[in-house]
């Protein structure tokens, strides 16, 4: 038995224009030779001409599965970089989170070297205080 042969979207189109072409032929041939064609070869040739419309319909329908399968993989790889962007906007956050909070320990180092007692209760508040809602993760 023969092994299966995969085709490609492109060669699968290719082999349905050109089935869809010998079809159009047919049908050319049959009007043209009406005249001279018997019912029986003229009903032949409709019969040819209806089957090369099938498996023109076949193979352009196989086309359009694989332009699906090719869709579903590339949304795949979208969903894919997607989470990865959305992992690496969260890691962000955090090293902003952080770098706000070591600005605030140096605030409050700065209070502490200074002695002066509102800027150290000032400094301690705002390392208390939770992010603005503009800064706060999504």
């Amino acid at each position: 038995m023969a092994t299966p042969l995969a085709l490609t979207k492109e060669e699968t189109y290719m082999i349905a224009d050109s089935l869809a072409q010998a079809s159009s032929l047919v049908l050319d041939l049959r009007i043209r030779q009406r005249a001279t064609l018997s019912q029986e070869e003229q009903q032949l040739l409709e019969k040819h001409e209806n089957h090369l419309d099938m498996l023109v319909s076949l193979f352009r329908a196989y086309g359009i599965y694989l332009i699906t399968e090719d869709a579903r993989q590339a949304s795949g790889e979208l969903m894919q970089a997607i989470d990865k962007g959305k992992a690496r906007l969260k890691r962000i956050t955090d090293i902003k989170a952080g770098i706000e909070t070591a600005a605030r320990l140096v605030d409050l180092g700065a209070a502490i070297l200074s002695r002066d007692p509102v800027a150290l209760v000032e400094a301690a508040a705002s390392l208390r205080s939770k992010p603005k809602k503009d800064d706060a993760p999504a």
